[in-house]
């Protein structure tokens, strides 16, 4: 019932029946569960059909030493007779595979062809020595692909409905297809291996946003046992307790260090690296730019077991994780891009999202600052995902803003995403006609104003992956200077990114309102984007990423969020409540025209609250400008003008020891700042004393 591995058998093939070849041996590697052995087997029986003497030694069952190779060889025949050597679980060789290049493969006949199946690549010294360069070819086995997952699916007779969950659960490994097909055929409630919908079965080759949705039909959480044997048979091995805290961290985390490690075990240097380079050794374990990432079906069965034999481990071990990578993130390191995508990783531990994201392939995603160079790609993935009006509008924000350009990229394939996320505020260069651009300022003027120094944060387009964008997003909001505020636009054909902006708290925009669409003029972005709204004032970063860690602990889906507008329409407009304030404050020795004050209907006080509760608030507002270094000439100029008793502005100017004119220009802006101090109190209560 072999099937796949269509192209390694076709190698295999030309070289066993080539007459003339300067390649005699194949080392095929890849991680436990690919099919070597069953390839080697198949190849075997192929050779033995064309008349090919086929010897076999297989190091699972043969001592690492040179003379346990040779009778375990002779033991078949003459070795001089045999055509074709087959040496399976090379990884096993040890020591010995210095001797087979160096003294045993030298002296073979040169009709012999060795092919080695293990689980590591040849040792680099088979590449450094030349004589090797054309004898030795490596092969990597990959996952098996869609087709070749299907057909062997159908070939164990699993049902169509079952195929796609499948396919979806073993990630391409042979190894779990196999014992997934088996499962399902054993389970009695085998509907529950079903999925949702019968043209899921092909969904993965429409991109990760156009698969179904994952956790339609069965997970691999959901059988335990099953998870037992498949890592029994994947580690081949039972780790001690520091390793398997160390696979925890590989498959919690969106990559792994030794920092990494360190942090979330509690471990000394030294043994961080010892597990760091344990980890690195194992077949499932790759190495990309960031750190040690394992195969997918390795992180959700480790992540699956691990959650039901000790949560209280895993929730102390995402802790652990999460706490670091806020702190790294907030620290504005080098690795910046890293720190926003792993924490932004973590949010696939939950089942919150999992309904409209696809996790599959995003930690070989990379996030960095676009160059001059990648201009021309950035505007034509804009103009492609968003047309014609939006590429030239970004192109205006380039010429302004080149550091709002971000980038995302896979090894394998370039740049596969975009973010432009430019910086607006009083500070900032002024912006292009942009109409989402305006609804933001707007919006933000009417409710949260900025200050001088602050910045509003526009994340106006994007492309690629959700989780890539979502991971750059979070690094921004981490890392701009003065954030004040940030204003994400989700395309409406982007559900996944939408539900990460749902999962993270950010208010939706109403639509209709005023951020709802453009203000005037053809919205260059389809239809009009989703808006996603955060004011960071008052919920500052490590604050919010604390908020997020127990929603994902607590992993239950988010009440769904009022939109941004209608949490507004209780609050007073902002030249309305900041024209309030400037009457609360000039009639506050007077209890009676107090009593009219329209704060009075506001958050600052309780709904039965009367004007002796207000003026406690209107003192407390002087008393805190006056305990501000920078503020307290306001703060005093509050206190002589409207809480010493009754005087004219004149006789005020001349107590605070400023001339008239002076005087008048610091009040209006004392009273401004009054009222920018009473805003944050309405919305997030007193400063703490």
């Amino acid at each position: 019932m072999f099937t796949g591995r269509v192209a390694e058998l076709r190698l295999l093939r030309e070289l066993m029946l080539s007459e003339r070849r300067a390649c005699f041996v194949v080392w095929l590697h890849g991680m436990g569960g690919f099919g070597k052995s069953s390839l080697l087997h198949r190849f075997a029986d192929e050779a033995a059909a064309h008349g090919r003497a086929v010897r076999t030694v297989d190091m699972r069952v043969t001592d690492a030493t040179p003379e346990a190779f040779l009778a375990a060889l002779a033991a078949q025949g003459p070795p001089e007779e045999a055509q074709l050597l087959l040496i399976d679980s090379g990884e096993a060789l040890g020591g010995l595979e210095q001797w087979l290049r160096d003294e045993f493969l030298p002296r073979t006949p040169s009709q012999l062809l060795v092919v080695v199946g293990s689980r590591r690549p040849p040792a680099a010294e088979w590449r450094a020595d030349a004589q090797w360069w054309q004898a030795l070819r490596r092969v990597e086995l990959r996952d098996l692909d869609t087709a070749e997952a299907t057909r062997l699916l159908r070939k164990r007779d699993v049902p169509e409905a079952a195929v796609p969950g499948i396919l979806r659960a073993a990630h391409g490994v042979p190894l779990a297809l196999a014992l997934f097909a088996d499962a399902r055929g054993a389970e009695p409630e085998a509907a529950a291996w079903e999925s949702a919908g019968p043209e899921a079965a092909g969904s993965e080759a429409a991109g990760p946003e156009a698969a179904e949705p994952p956790g339609a039909a069965w997970e691999l959480a959901d059988s335990p046992d099953l998870v037992r044997e498949l890592l029994h048979l994947l580690l081949r091995e039972t780790p001690t307790a520091a390793r398997a805290g160390a696979l925890h961290v590989l498959a919690l985390a969106r990559a792994t260090t030794e920092d990494l490690l360190r942090h979330a075990l509690e471990v000394p240097p030294d043994r961080a690296g010892e597990l760091c380079g344990w980890l690195r050794g194992q077949s499932f374990v790759r190495s990309t730019a960031d750190g040690l990432v394992p195969h997918e079906l390795v992180r959700e069965a480790l992540l699956a077991d691990l959650r039901w034999r000790d949560p209280s481990a895993y929730e102390r071990l995402f802790v652990r994780l999460h706490t670091h990578l806020t702190e790294q993130a907030a620290g504005r390191t080098g690795s910046r891009w890293a720190y926003g995508a792993g924490l932004a990783h973590l949010g696939r531990s939950g089942r919150v999202a999992l309904p409209a994201v696809d996790w599959r392939g995003t930690d070989r995603l990379r996030s960095r600052a676009a160059r001059a160079e990648d201009l021309p790609e950035v505007l034509a993935a804009i103009g492609r995902e968003h047309g014609a009006a939006a590429r030239a509008l970004a192109r205006q924000w380039w010429d302004r803003q080149p550091a709002a350009f971000v980038v995302t990229e896979d090894g394998r394939r370039g740049i596969t995403g975009v973010l432009v996320a430019p910086c607006l505020g009083p500070a900032a260069a002024g912006p292009p006609d942009d109409p989402v651009a305006r609804a933001a300022l707007a919006h933000t003027a009417g409710r949260w104003p900025l200050r001088r120094t602050e910045r509003l944060l526009l994340a106006r387009w994007s492309t690629g992956d959700a989780v890539a964008t979502a991971g750059a997003l979070t690094t921004l909001w981490a890392t701009t200077p003065g954030l004040a505020v940030s204003w994400t636009c989700a395309a409406p054909d982007r559900p996944g990114l939408a539900a990460l902006l749902d999962l993270y708290g950010q208010q939706r925009v109403a639509p209709g309102g005023t951020a709802g669409g453009p203000a005037g003029g053809e919205e260059p972005y389809g239809e009009g984007p989703l808006s996603f709204v955060q004011d960071w004032r008052g919920l500052p970063f490590d604050r919010w990423a604390a908020a997020l860690r127990a929603r994902l602990l607590a992993d239950e889906p988010v009440p769904g969020p009022a939109p941004a507008d209608a949490a507004a329409e209780a609050a007073m407009p902002w030249p309305e409540f900041a024209d309030a304030v400037k009457h609360a404050y000039r009639s506050l020795q007077d209890a009676r025209e107090l009593a009219g004050s329209a704060l009075l209907d506001t958050r600052l006080v309780t709904p039965d609250a009367d004007a002796a509760a207000l003026r406690r608030v209107l003192t407390e507002t002087v008393v805190h400008l006056r305990s501000q270094p920078e503020q307290r000439q306001l703060g005093t100029i509050l206190e002589i003008t409207y809480l010493s008793g009754p005087r004219s502005q004149q006789a005020a100017a001349s107590r605070a020891g400023l001339s008239f004119s002076t005087y008048r220009r610091r009040l209006s802006t004392a009273l401004t700042t009054a009222a920018e101090v009473l805003r944050e109190r309405e919305r997030y209560g007193p400063v703490p004393r």
